[in-house]
């Protein structure tokens, strides 16, 4: 009876790891988000106001494309892992 009980919380100690990990990669994902919409008002109003010229307004977009994509790729790679980590557990239970 203990031993059902001590894998209980092995469980729910791993489920309640898997969701810090998915926290933690969703706060870097919204930073990121926050900082490209950052770039691209500064980028539209700059330009549109004449204080950036056509170059400036490019390199500001490809600057808050590459933020998006380096917080979205940690993002993307951390729910593959922790899938793949709680369907293994599932597959583990089943048997």
């Amino acid at each position: 009876m203990a031993a059902i009980s001590v894998k209980k919380e092995i469980i729910h100690l791993e489920v309640e790891k898997s969701r810090l990990n998915r926290e933690k990669s969703m706060l870097v994902m919204n930073k990121s988000l926050i900082l490209y919409f950052a770039f691209m008002f500064v980028a539209v109003l700059g330009f549109i106001n004449g204080f950036l010229g056509r170059t400036m307004l490019n390199i500001l977009v490809v600057m808050g494309l590459c933020v998006l994509i380096i917080g979205t790729v940690p993002y993307v790679k951390t729910m593959h892992s922790e899938e793949q980590r709680l369907n293994n557990m599932l597959q583990n239970l089943r048997k």
